[in-house]
């Protein structure tokens, strides 16, 4: 029988529903999907609250049939909120997000941690809508709740204002397609049954909307072609007045910093926004003259829901920057708009935020501007690339954490941590991981000096 995620699923990639049904061994689920799927049941949960009251149809490890069963019971009963409202018809199962009854009239609710209705939902709806007006349900509208990018968190969650509801396109939308779902159904449910695995090419139904957790099974398949080794140079390239200039222009004391952030979907904090990046930890190496000793500190937050990492992080930032006249970032759009969004949520920092703003110079112009290139960094400017042909001896590679999302996620999961040893453990690979940001940017900025 076919589910909603398996129609969705075959909608994007017919190889990919005959897999999940015949080979879901070969399924690998990465950090980022499960990223995307936890945060999706955690703003499923709260959207509950805009329909407060109803009943639930799933329970867990509960059969299918029982919990159409179980639906119908809450509707004969008059219940007029129901979550995961299960339904089959035409050989297909979909549990609905809210089915809730407005003016005496049912609609369905789909609810997506999302900031906009994407074009994927709009495939996800048709075919609840097209399942349960085909079960006999009257049912009036279907909607997309999506989350809304300009509420601001000023104390409880407002759950009215936090989600939007379309205002009716969505509707509109899937009328038009009720009669391809039923096709559709029936094309996907003989691949689901079909013993023979269907050719596909890879392409980019493979890593959108998502990375397809069959990637690398897929993969594994491409046969391999042999390519002539060719062994890159790790001899510079480089624009010497360019870099001179660049190198000049650097005024001490400098120092190197670099921001570490979460993106939770529900603001966790007042002065916050579904999806804003809130710096919770960065790294500052600094010197006072070329000569001087490279000296380090840093912040990291406490792992505590109840705190918000900012204001701390705004006062210590300012206070060991304060004697720099260059900051060096690297890409400095992102620290830019990090601080520049400090200053919007705290403007009683705006003065000496908006100093350190001036201050920043971005260590990546050299390198995005092919003054200092070589053939090991493969065309990237990113740091990455850079650090280890500019200083082979160091790596990311052996790093527990080697990345901003994985310090990212890393982080979130400390707020619902009990485990001592894994918090201390996990803190300690934070402070590693942005460490070696800028230390790498010392390093970097050291190779230019000598060009």
């Amino acid at each position: 029988m076919l589910s909603k995620s398996k129609f969705t699923r075959g909608m994007n990639c017919q190889k990919s529903l005959w897999l999940y049904v015949h080979k879901k061994d070969e399924r690998i689920v990465d950090e980022a999907l499960q990223t995307v799927l936890a945060r999706g049941t955690n703003v499923g949960e709260l959207a509950r609250q805009y329909f407060p009251n109803g009943k639930m149809a799933v329970l867990e490890d509960y059969p299918s049939f029982e919990s159409v069963k179980r639906t119908q019971e809450f509707i004969n009963q008059g219940v007029e909120v129901i979550y995961e409202a299960t339904f089959i018809f035409d050989n297909t199962l979909v549990a609905v997000d809210i089915l809730a009854k407005v003016n005496g009239k049912w609609n369905l609710y789909e609810v997506k941690s999302t900031k906009s209705v994407k074009d994927q939902h709009i495939i996800d709806v048709a075919v609840q809508y097209y399942v349960i007006k085909g079960s006999g349900l009257p049912l009036k509208n279907a909607h997309v709740m999506h989350l809304n990018g300009d509420y601001v968190r000023r104390g409880e969650i407002e759950i009215q204002k936090l989600f939007i509801i379309d205002d009716g396109t969505v509707q509109s939308k899937i009328e038009l397609l009720q009669s391809e779902i039923e096709r559709d159904i029936k094309l996907l449910s003989a691949i689901e049954n079909d013993n023979i695995e269907p050719i596909v090419k890879m392409g980019s139904q493979c890593t959108s909307p998502y990375s397809c957790d069959f990637y690398d099974y897929c993969n594994s398949l491409l046969p391999v072609v042999e390519e002539e080794s060719v062994e890159l140079s790790s001899i510079p390239e480089v624009q010497q007045n360019e870099v001179k200039l660049f190198v000049n222009s650097i005024q001490y004391p400098l120092c190197h910093l670099d921001f570490e952030t979460i993106m939770p979907a529900i603001p966790m904090f007042d002065e916050s926004r579904p999806y804003q990046q809130i710096p919770f930890q960065y790294s500052l190496h600094s010197q006072e003259t070329q000569d001087s000793e490279i000296k380090h500190e840093y912040y990291l937050a406490e792992n505590n829901p109840n705190i918000d990492p900012r204001k701390a992080l705004i006062k210590q930032m300012i206070a060991q920057t304060k004697n720099a006249k260059t900051i060096f970032v690297y890409y400095a759009p992102f620290e830019r708009g990090r601080i520049n969004e400090m200053i919007k949520d705290f403007p009683e920092f705006k003065k000496e935020l908006e100093l350190i703003v001036a201050k920043l110079v971005d260590l990546i112009i050299p390198f995005k501007k092919k003054f200092y290139r070589t053939e090991t960094m493969k065309g990237s400017s990113s740091i990455k690339k850079v650090l280890p042909a500019l200083n082979p001896e160091f790596s990311y590679s052996e790093l527990e954490i080697g990345n901003g999302m994985a310090a990212s996620n890393a982080f979130l999961n400390l707020y619902n941590c009990d485990d001592k040893d894994l918090i201390e453990k996990t803190r300690e690979n934070l402070l590693k991981y942005c460490h070696l940001d800028t230390l790498a940017m010392v390093k970097i900025f050291e190779v230019l000096q000598k060009v």
